[in-house]
């Protein structure tokens, strides 16, 4: 779909044909009125863009240079056309994703609910597992894109984007860690409490054993369990504290539930990330669905304050 100025448009097609004459015909137009759309360009410029022979036109380094950056422009601007053409027609897809359990609970499905709301016509499979699970997913094909906290990819995979994920504490409302201010909140000023923890084995629960195992070593918890929802509804009950990241308790605060404070120790901050083939095309289906799910993460990130919820990367998922 031609975008370019009529005088790059004559630019270019000279360039292809060599020939006023031929440049002319294939645009509709006089020779004349393509020779003067160049020599309007050349001015612009500022230096002549052709030698002209006897033989015909041919480029100058000058307009070597030009003629490389008005076909890359032009590319980009079909590519992206065609993308928002796709966007526009898409009726119907299918997105196989692999999260973690945490995240099944709060953050996909408020991304779907919005990006159902625009393209309903789109299907979803949705499996949950520990992180090594998601993406032997990804890497067998089974499921388009993974989304866990950040780990190494085996072969064949690769990491797209990532936000900044932060670990904290989860109290009810009026608690007296989570109102006292003054100095940071780190894990060891947390141990006294009554502790519902997430189990062994889950993501969350190795946020924790990173920051330093022998903190909480000899701590024994009053509950553990592979449940946020049962540790957001025991922590609202005034039951004990807990840990959790912010997708995890977002709309609880929101509601006035729970209140959430971040821990300052270096082991409390990891990333989300989302994982693909190495080398796999992203469908427009997917594409849109990331879409949504950026502006989720970010809109939890806002409403909780955390002023670093820029995205690392997005070049691998780029739509």
């Amino acid at each position: 779909m031609p975008l370019l100025s009529q005088s790059l448009r004559c630019f270019d097609e000279v360039a292809r044909r060599g020939s006023l004459r031929k440049a002319a015909e294939t645009l509709h137009l006089t020779a004349a009125a393509v020779h003067q759309q160049v020599l309007n360009l050349e001015a612009q410029v500022g230096t002549p863009l052709f030698d002209r022979l006897a033989k015909g036109m041919q480029l100058t380094a000058a307009g070597e240079i030009l003629v490389a950056s008005v076909r890359r422009g032009q590319r980009d601007l079909d590519l992206a056309l065609s993308q928002v053409q796709d966007l526009r027609a898409l009726r119907r897809g299918h997105i196989h994703l692999a999260v973690s359990p945490s995240s099944a609970e709060h953050l996909i499905p408020q991304a779907m609910q919005a990006a159902m709301q625009r393209y309903p016509g789109v299907t979803y499979s949705v499996r949950t597992g520990s992180g090594e699970q998601i993406l032997r997913w990804v890497a067998a094909g089974e499921s388009d894109i993974g989304f866990c906290l950040r780990r190494r990819p085996p072969p064949g995979v690769e990491e797209g984007r990532a936000w900044p994920q932060q670990l904290g504490l989860v109290t009810a409302p009026g608690h007296p860690l989570a109102v006292a201010a003054g100095k940071p909140l780190r894990l060891r000023d947390c141990l006294e409490q009554p502790l519902i923890l997430m189990a062994q084995g889950t993501e969350l629960r190795a946020m924790i054993d990173q920051i330093d195992a022998r903190e909480h070593r000899s701590t024994r918890p009053l509950v553990e369990t592979s449940s946020v929802a049962m540790v957001c509804r025991l922590v609202a009950s005034g039951m004990g504290v807990g840990f959790l990241i912010a997708e995890n308790v977002a709309e609880d605060v929101a509601a006035g539930r729970l209140a959430w404070r971040p821990l300052a120790d270096a082991g409390a901050r990891s990333h989300s990330c989302l994982f693909q083939r190495s080398g796999q095309a992203t469908s427009v289906a997917v594409g849109m669905f990331l879409q949504y799910l950026e502006a989720e993460i970010m809109a939890i990130r806002a409403r909780l304050g955390d002023v670093e919820a820029t995205p690392l990367a997005l070049d691998a998922f780029a739509t």
